[in-house]
């Protein structure tokens, strides 16, 4: 039988005031003329007000297996109220009746669970990643069943989306589920509130229960609420919804229609996912980074730039399926670290002067290292230290550069960790069971394992980079929403997932298994966060309290993170120096094996060992050096300085032969032609005394010191070597 799509007034117009009111209902279906009060899927007629059962209703054939229990929120009359003619349409739900079915179906319907083992086999949720020790079903001492606000009513709830509505799913859909939950708890409504706080009985955050399980949602709707719920849909043969227009009592009226943004108001943007802290409040940046990005963390933080895949140069597309990153950085310079930089670490962040040890005295905040990783097995471990105040506690894990810096690691879908106490891993909000609590005086081991990349998952990172030459700001990732897994979770991200990733910890040497897998693709921190004064001491490496084993997944090395040291190649030299070797190579051939070895010597290059013993088995005594072939302005020419000084070192210490000298007189003379010449200067005697074993002395001091007066010589072009006796 097809649905009657009419309305009471005879079109698809809907008028409040002309629906009928509810009548008192009978426990008992006017089809199977049975008892219906201990069945929970059954709708009350509006004509006899006898509760039907759904399987009764012809009208729902072909749909009815799609109703949901505890769900009688429509405006229906049975065969015999209607002649023939069944009416069938589903009333506006608030927030209040979705939130109220949903753990309706919860308690009574396990196959329904998001989180159950089918459920994380499905192809949506490849990872289980929503998937949470702190869901459902969790019974306490009240024997009430208690499920998680996110994990399991706010997925539920965009699995069936479709069935409560037609609209789009706003940007705080879930915050909405939750406002329903907190205000109409027992605690805000103490005589006839729907919902049980885990978190005010026990402690138990993000859990709630139903404070009456077998009271359908419908109950609580008062005389007035019943008369005046809109007819907003019929349906198709199908069940799909078919949304109706409403008319006002002023008149006919449409849907009210997308605002649109006054002349010169710029439209407000989303949020960015994942801000790194500091930059989102519009701080100068500072620091190596701050330096590089030139303070532009705050100023570019308020608009998004177009993705790299997807939407790229077209901003984001009405279908488009997107999350809002930060870009990626290459590693700095030098030893890994914990980083202070806006990009890696919240403000609050205490990092010690030895750049290991961190900890941060108010609520949970994020620090990062200093170098991440993309692809292969990294291990790092830190040292749980005593806490700064006793309410202290801890998450440590993995981030990417987009993980929130004001919130724990492990809190949006860029991140992964474990926490101290309870031993709880977390990842986009959502904790489970997890290993062992850690406490001071233990070492925790992390061990991230990212397999090799393929061609497009390469192309994806370098895509995210930042560009120097742009400013930092957030940019929409995005693919088509087209790619987006049938019935995905709103909060799934459009980021690609690493097939045999992984993520294992290890508390004093012990393995404690996979915490994660199937990471999503990015380049990964390690990362700290701190509870009131949880306090940890860093050790990136490449020494280990608990060394991790050698090799992991096809004998993939596991590495330190400490093994990301790297320092830039040294700068192509000016044609000028280039040239200037060059020239002294071809003097240096000229030389005579023993002189050549003293030229070597005083460039920092050791001489040959052949060389240094013939020198010391035969020494030959050299007269003085004449004084007026040494111009003390000279010294300044940096190629000559070190033939010069050792000339004048070699001949105070009597270990060169009376040809090399002047040989090297003579290289001097023809070399300084064009320098300054002081006739004065070259006419007083030189006085230069040996120096002392194994001893630093000034060159250029000491080749123009004289016995009543020094000339003055520029300190830029001081020098100075140390010089072996031998």
């Amino acid at each position: 039988m097809a649905v009657d799509n009419s309305s009471e007034n005879g079109d698809d117009i809907i008028s409040k005031d002309k629906l009928l009111p509810k009548v008192k209902q009978v426990s008992k279906c006017s089809y199977c003329e049975s008892n219906s009060a201990e069945s929970l899927k059954t709708v009350p007629c509006l004509g006899c007000g006898s509760r039907c059962h759904i399987d009764c209703i012809e009208c729902t054939s072909k749909f009815k297996d799609k109703i949901l229990l505890g769900d009688d929120f429509f405006h229906f009359k049975c065969l015999k109220c209607t002649d023939g003619q069944e009416r069938f349409k589903r009333y506006h739900l608030s927030w209040v009746d979705v939130v109220h079915i949903t753990l309706f179906n919860l308690t009574h319907n396990p196959n329904v669970r998001p989180n159950s083992a089918a459920s994380r086999a499905r192809a949506d949720d490849p990872m289980g990643q929503f998937s949470s020790g702190e869901h459902g079903p969790q019974e306490y001492s009240d024997s009430r069943v208690y499920f998680h606000y996110k994990a399991d009513v706010a997925k539920f709830i965009d699995q069936h989306w479709s069935y409560f509505w037609t609209k789009s799913r706003g940007e705080t859909w879930v915050n909405s589920a939750s406002s329903a939950l907190s205000t109409n708890s027992t605690e805000n409504v103490p005589e006839d509130g729907r919902f049980e706080s885990g978190k005010a009985k026990y402690n138990k955050n993000g859990m709630w229960a139903l404070t009456d399980d077998l009271r359908f949602p419908s109950s609580y709707d008062s005389p007035q609420q019943q008369k005046t719920r809109t007819i907003m849909y019929s349906f198709a043969e199908d069940g799909a919804l078919i949304e109706l227009r409403t008319q006002s009592a002023n008149g006919r009226r449409k849907r009210r229609p997308e605002p649109t943004p006054k002349a010169g108001v710029r439209a407000k943007k989303p949020r960015a996912s994942g801000t790194p802290g500091s930059m989102a409040s519009g701080s100068q940046g500072s620091g190596i980074l701050g330096t590089q990005l030139g303070g532009e963390y705050g100023s570019g933080a308020s608009g998004l730039e177009s993705s790299k895949r997807g939407s790229h140069g077209k901003g984001k597309s009405k279908n488009a399926w997107w999350i809002s990153m930060w870009p990626d950085i290459d590693n700095p310079q030098g030893p890994a670290h914990m980083s202070r930089e806006e990009t890696h670490a919240a403000a609050q962040f205490v990092i010690e002067s030895d750049r290991l040890t961190v900890w941060n005295d108010k609520a949970y905040r994020m620090a990062k290292a200093s170098h991440g990783v993309e692809t292969g097995a990294w291990y790092f471990e830190v040292d749980v230290l005593e806490p700064v105040r006793p309410e202290y506690n801890l998450r440590i894990g993995w981030s990417q550069i987009s993980g929130e810096l004001q919130a724990p690691c492990g809190y949006d879908v860029f991140s992964y960790s474990v926490r101290a106490k309870p031993s709880t891993r977390f990842h986009a909000a959502i904790g489970s069971p997890y290993g062992e609590e850690y406490t001071p005086g233990d070492t925790l081991g992390m061990l991230i394992y990212l397999p090799t990349l393929d061609d497009d998952e390469k192309q994806d990172l370098i895509d995210r980079k930042w560009q120097p030459a742009r400013r930092y700001r957030p940019f929409e990732y995005s693919r088509p929403e087209s790619q987006r897994p049938r019935n995905a979770y709103n909060e799934l991200p459009p980021m690609p997932v690493l097939a045999g990733s992984e993520l294992v910890y290890f508390k004093n040497g012990k393995c404690l298994g996979p915490a994660f897998q199937k990471l999503y693709l990015g380049k990964y921190y390690p990362a700290i966060s701190s509870y009131m004064g949880g306090k940890v001491k860093v050790n990136l490496g490449p020494t280990f309290k608990y060394p991790p084993p050698a090799t992991w997944h096809k004998d993939m090395s596991v590495r330190p993170i400490s093994d990301l040291e790297f320092t830039l190649p040294p700068p192509a030299q000016p044609e000028a120096e280039k040239a200037a070797e060059e020239q002294q190579s071809s003097v240096k051939s000229e030389l005579p094996p023993e002189a050549e070895a003293a030229l070597t010597t005083a460039n920092g290059v050791s001489a040959p060992a052949e060389t240094t013993l013939a020198a010391q088995e035969e020494p030959i005594q050299a007269p003085p050096v004449d004084s007026a072939t040494v111009a003390p302005d000279a010294i300044q020419n940096d190629l000559l300085l070190p033939v010069v000084a050792e000339a004048a070192a070699e001949v105070a210490s009597d270990s060169v032969s009376v040809e090399q000298a002047e040989l090297l007189q003579g290289l001097s003379s023809a070399s300084l032609d064009a320098a300054p010449f002081d006739s004065q200067l070259a006419s007083e005697p030189m006085d230069v005394e040996p120096p002392a074993p194994n001893t630093t002395v000034d060159i250029a001091a000491t080749a123009s010191t004289s016995s009543d007066m020094q000339p003055p010589v520029p300190s830029s072009t001081s020098q100075s070597a140390t010089i072996n006796p031998d």
